[in-house]
């Protein structure tokens, strides 16, 4: 009877771990495994939520059965609800396109743009997603560099193949175009980036374009990952 009640810590337990590793091994991808800790998350949730109900019904009603289903909420709860609570919170919009420039955007070339289920929208629901995001991450802007273009590009391309997870797959001088990824480490999860290098005044502008190729919302990690970029060019710069 006790493995009964403690099942669904089992279940929850069991997901995190899978999912994790079988995605990192890849014997699942990436939003398979993903999708495995969603689903703890879910179990811990419901069973979360009705194992404390229980226990409080065994309280009133002075079961025998209690003490075994206060155990049996535990994890479900120290899991579920958490996240749950965190989530409710989260300011975070659910986009998973972000751009320095959303006036002149950059365009991803056609063969990038191909290996993503994300594909561009409809001009009406554009608008709605660069309103989420400047709402959202309103600290999103062009990187000013008080360089010259060609020093511009040279600093961006060296910051861009040291950024953790990035392989930069082009660099055109002449466009001031760079190409890149990055790759999750666990989930192995792709986003593609493009970074812009074009001359400002005595200086130059550096735009830069991050997106997920699968999912609707990446919890905010194309606005960091922009952010990080432009902390370390004008570091560098």
């Amino acid at each position: 009877m006790e493995r009964l009640w403690l099942a669904p810590t089992f279940v929850i337990v069991s997901l995190l771990i899978l999912g994790p590793l079988l995605a990192f091994f890849h014997v699942v991808p990436g939003i398979a495994g993903f999708s495995l800790v969603l689903l703890a998350i879910l179990v811990g949730v419901v069973f979360g939520i009705g194992l404390a109900a229980a226990s409080a019904f065994a309280t009133v009603t002075n079961k025998p059965w209690r003490p075994r289903a206060v155990r049996g909420a535990i994890v479900p709860l120290l899991v579920g609800l958490p996240v749950l609570a965190l989530a409710s919170m989260s300011k975070v919009p659910a986009i998973h396109d972000i751009s320095t420039d959303l006036t002149d955007r950059i365009e991803f070339t056609p063969d990038v743009a191909a290996s993503s289920t994300n594909k561009d929208p409809e001009p009406e629901m554009r608008a709605r997603v660069e309103q989420l995001q400047k709402s959202g991450y309103p600290d999103i802007a062009p990187i000013d560099l008080s360089v010259p273009p060609a020093q511009a590009f040279a600093l961006a391309k060296s910051v861009a193949e040291k950024m953790p997870g990035w392989n930069v797959t082009s660099a055109d001088t002449e466009s001031g175009r760079i190409e890149a990824t990055a790759t999750s480490r666990i989930f192995h999860f792709v986003d593609d980036i493009v970074i812009r290098v074009r001359p400002d005044g005595e200086g130059s502008r550096v735009d830069l374009r991050s997106r997920s190729r699968v999912g609707q919302s990446d919890l905010g990690a194309n606005a960091a990952r922009i952010r990080v970029f432009k902390a370390e060019l004008e570091k560098a710069g």
